[in-house]
């Protein structure tokens, strides 16, 4: 105690104003509590269970320790503003520069914004132990090895069906379609059930002009010889489009042991730590995303090195990789009851590989059946299938005279005339159905929550939403510091009799005079702002003090909304100037402004403007505190 009273004695002397606020005390306070959330944050997720669900890095709000950081945030905020308002240099008429005031502004906006940052410190801590125990280097190699033990694992039947095939190298080049009125009879096919493939070769189109409603114009000579379109692909800047024709029907029977659901057809990839694969697969037509040929040449990778596996015929190879899956997800506590000799038994069938054993997804529990479908949501989300885009449309063989699509003319039974015989492949999967079982779900979101945590920017995303609550604070207690508590209330007071009136006129004159422009409404705020921000220079000497005061307060609080304002009134501007120039409707909607590009960075600079005023604004202050009450 004695020491604190020394070093309180040395601030008081030689540096006052430090010593009025109290920062030196409150920001090694708000470091130590910072240090206790940094702590929490590093050994919250020490188990692998705790990021087996989605959005584990969203835990800090989900678990309510963001409440326990608002009471101890509310705690300082009132233990300080306890000891500082004991003295108030300024109302004592202790001599105080313009210089001196702003720098007592800052210091409180410094305190404040240490005393509720505890979230920073939490996330911090929380990925340094991310990326400690879960390293890059050692990830990079279980998901390596994860990706090529998932394709045994045998949980969906519709991941191991002839049109998923990527290898060897025709599968990858040619088209797979399968809809049985696409289907050409006098050409090979291949027939599953009530499923028909049949590959074709392509060739692609590319077009760049687009017709008045902004949609690119299908090709003519395709139109006009009804060439059949297999898909189409939309550049990564949306500005052309490539349309991919049927050219031609490939026989691939040479490659193609069984049509029945087989290892050798697995080709997606379960997880990618460098592009977020999950679950994708190079199914959806119209997907233009700029990564899609590189999720094809992961998806070919995987099916390559599960068909060299099971066609090496080694069963000591895939009981060493299914173990070491096994040791992962051990490692990551995700549940199953999976063994290594039973396991390799059900997949090592070296006739064709066929799936004959399927794997449950979660324990169903006791006295209920096990359905894929009904799979506990806090456990699995499931495989993120891609919904292809049905390019039928485009197509004139497949439209009617109305330009409707046709009816289903083929039945199935005309390529399988035994199908109604046959074990549906749903009646198959269910009938295969083994008491083994694993988590596949947990392990996905606890990759994603590695890869989360590791790259997420939390600083960025939620740093402004501090930085106004740290500056609404302190300007609060610098306008109480400077005024009283009377001109304080007063002034909140007279800002919501303000934004009533305002929004009255500005309603009167939309329904009255028809003014409904929003122009009309901005120039009307911006108008109200200016006579606002210059009231108390007009009133100074010739008002009562109080009056004065309340515009004062109503000026400083309010300037951050009135540089906002000022960037909005430009970006309408340039977005109307913008919309009157353009007709196509895609265009119409690309149309940005000043707050479109900045982003963000509008944020800082409004807080830097701020403070700019707020520097010179201070010697007004104190030419108004010079005023006789």
């Amino acid at each position: 105690m004695q020491k604190i009273n020394q070093i309180n004695q040395y601030l008081l002397e030689r540096f006052p104003n430090i010593w009025n606020t109290r920062i030196v005390w409150m920001l090694l306070l708000g470091i130590a509590v910072h240090f206790i959330f940094f702590f929490i944050g590093f050994v919250s997720h020490a188990s692998p269970g705790t990021l087996q669900h989605t959005r584990a890095i969203d835990d800090y709000f989900s678990t309510g320790l963001v409440f326990v950081h608002v009471i101890i945030s509310v705690l300082l905020i009132v233990g300080w503003l306890i000891y500082m308002l004991k003295n108030n240099a300024f109302k004592n008429f202790y001599p105080n520069s313009g210089k001196k005031l702003f720098f007592e502004f800052v210091q409180y906006f410094i305190i404040i914004f240490v005393s509720v940052t505890f979230y920073f410190s939490y996330m911090t801590g929380f990925r340094l132990f991310i990326n400690y125990k879960y390293d890059d280097e050692t990830m990079a190699k279980n998901i390596e090895i994860i990706n090529h033990s998932v394709p045994f694992l045998s949980q969906n039947l519709e991941d191991y069906t002839l049109e998923n095939r990527l290898a060897p190298k025709p599968f990858a080049d040619f088209y797979c379609e399968t809809d049985i009125n696409k289907i050409d009879k006098t050409r090979p096919y291949f027939v599953y059930h009530d499923r028909v493939y049949q590959y074709f070769s392509l060739y692609k189109k590319t077009v760049n002009k687009t017709d008045k409603r902004g949609q690119f114009i299908y090709p003519e000579e395709e139109i006009k010889n009804k060439t059949p379109l297999a898909y189409f692909e939309n550049s990564a800047d949306n500005k052309s489009r490539t349309y991919f024709f049927k050219k031609q029907v490939e026989d691939l029977s040479a490659y193609i042991k069984t049509v029945a659901p087989s290892y050798y057809n697995y080709s997606s990839v379960f997880y990618d730590n460098v592009n977020s694969f999950v679950g994708r697969r190079y199914d959806n037509a119209a997907d233009n995303l700029p990564t899609k040929e590189l999720l094809k040449q992961k998806q070919i990778e995987v099916n390559n090195n599960t068909i060299r596996l099971i066609t090496s015929k080694d069963s000591k190879a895939l009981e060493q990789l299914l173990q070491d899956f096994l040791r992962i997800s051990k490692e990551f506590d995700i549940v199953n009851n999976l063994n290594v000799k039973d396991w390799s038994a059900m997949v090592y069938r070296p006739e064709k590989f066929e799936v004959k054993r399927f794997i449950m997804l979660y324990k169903p529990d006791s006295g209920t059946n096990y359905d894929p479908n009904k799979a506990p949501a806090e456990r699995y989300n499931g495989y993120e299938e891609a919904v292809a885009i049905d390019s039928v449309a485009y197509d004139n063989n497949y439209l009617d005279a109305n330009g409707e699509i046709r009816k289903d003319t083929i039945s199935i039974r005309d390529f399988n005339p035994n199908v109604d015989s046959e074990l549906s492949p749903k009646d198959y999967f269910k009938k295969n159905m083994t008491g083994f079982y694993y988590y596949t779900g947990d392990l996905n979101n606890l990759l994603e929550n590695v890869d989360t945590i590791k790259t997420d920017d939390f600083f960025s995303d939620s740093v402004h939403l501090f930085i106004w609550i740290a500056f609404a604070l302190a300007i609060l207690i610098f306008s109480f510091r400077v005024t009283d508590l009377r001109s304080l209330l007063f002034s909140i007071i007279s800002a919501g009799v303000i934004i009533l009136l305002v929004t009255l006129f500005c309603v009167f004159f939309a329904f009255v005079g028809g003014f409904k422009n929003v122009f009309f409404i901005l120039y009307t705020i911006l108008t109200v702002g200016v006579i606002i921000l210059l009231l108390p220079f007009l009133t100074i000497g010739k008002a009562r003090k109080i009056v004065t005061s309340i515009f004062m307060i109503i000026s400083m609080v309010g300037f951050p909304l009135f540089v906002w304002l000022i960037f909005g009134i430009v970006n309408e501007h340039q977005v109307s100037d913008c919309r009157a120039k353009v007709y196509i409707s895609d265009n119409y909607l690309n149309c940005k402004g000043v707050m479109d590009d900045l982003g963000l960075t509008t944020s800082y600079i409004m807080l830097i403007a701020t403070f700019v005023f707020l520097y010179f604004y201070t010697s007004f202050i104190k030419k108004w505190k010079a005023m006789p009450e």
